[in-house]
């Protein structure tokens, strides 16, 4: 139970593992577009600043003018007591026209370092919209993000149960085809470590506690062989099916039990090609519009023998 736990939180800490290299390229463009947002999110603060001290200046020059216009104003009643009529100015200006000057100054010195009123404004609504869009962009990245995991944890899930189902009819198949001969024998299928583990026991050995393949005679190690990928071919798509000197180590029994399976197979996928090399002589195949033969000439320096036939 404790290596089955350890097994399982391998393959999660891999997979979670994997999805991590697969979202750091996405955690990349995510922390620069968020850098990006606090670069606008400071430019933006410098901005509301310069505006707050922009009104601010304005609102103090008002303040001034209106203290200016307010002493104006007591100025005028105090000399409308001494004097109803206005009199003009005959008095110097250089000192109203220095004064002007000055406060002209004062203002092209607040517009050059924070700029106009309607330019702050401006610059301020543009900084805004920006930010906003940036924001709306990590929020949208966010929600793919989500999205793609909850893809991949979909397919990790349809994946699995498709391993396992191709797995399970491959055993099946697999121990099939091994009764036609009273063999019985089982596979292991180690997805964790991707490995495949296959015993067989031939008749009159099922109590026997060895069944490595290694124990096995050639024959059988054969015969062994052809179910094994005759279980392959009952889950696989593959258009083309192909054997080179599969019976070269087999009795004649297990020969035409192994050719039985193969014709068999081949009957039901009639609509895929499957090729048979073979040294050995192919008289005792039945005569199909589904089967062609090609037998090649025997070598010069065995002309003697029976020479390779492709089925």
């Amino acid at each position: 139970m404790a290596e089955d736990v350890d097994s399982k939180y391998t393959s999660v800490r891999e997979r979670i593992d994997q999805l991590s290299e697969e979202m750091e390229p996405l955690k990349d463009e995510q922390m620069k577009l968020e850098t990006e947002c606090a670069k606008y999110e400071r430019n933006l603060k410098i901005l509301e600043n310069k505006l707050k001290s922009h009104e601010d200046n304005i609102q103090a020059m008002k303040t001034d003018l209106a203290q200016r216009e307010e002493e104006l104003q007591e100025y005028v009643a105090k000399a409308s007591k001494i004097c109803p009529e206005r009199q003009q100015v005959t008095g110097n200006t250089k000192s109203i026209d220095t004064e002007i000057t000055r406060l002209q100054k004062k203002i092209k010195v607040y517009e050059s370092s924070h700029g106009e009123q309607d330019q702050v404004v401006r610059e301020y609504a543009e900084a805004l919209a920006l930010y906003r869009e940036k924001t709306n962009q990590v929020k949208d990245l966010r929600r793919f993000i989500d999205r793609l995991d909850n893809i991949m944890s979909d397919r990790q899930n349809r994946y699995k149960i498709m391993r396992r189902s191709l797995s399970v009819r491959c055993k099946l198949y697999f121990n099939n085809f091994l009764i036609k001969m009273n063999c019985c024998g089982s596979m292991i299928f180690d997805h964790n470590n991707e490995t495949l583990s296959i015993s067989v026991k031939p008749p009159g050995r099922e109590d026997d506690g060895v069944s490595d393949m290694r124990s096995l005679s050639g024959g059988e190690r054969s015969f062994s062989t052809v179910c094994f990928m005759l279980s392959l071919w009952e889950i696989t798509e593959s258009p083309f099916r192909c054997l080179d000197e599969f019976d070269v180590y087999m009795d004649m029994h297990n020969r035409r039990i192994s050719l039985d399976l193969l014709l068999e197979l081949s009957e039901r996928q009639h609509l895929r090609q499957f090729i048979f090399i073979t040294p050995l002589t192919t008289r005792s195949l039945p005569k199909t519009r589904l089967i062609k033969i090609h037998q090649l000439q025997d070598p010069e320096r065995n002309r003697s023998e029976t020479g390779d036939e492709d089925v």
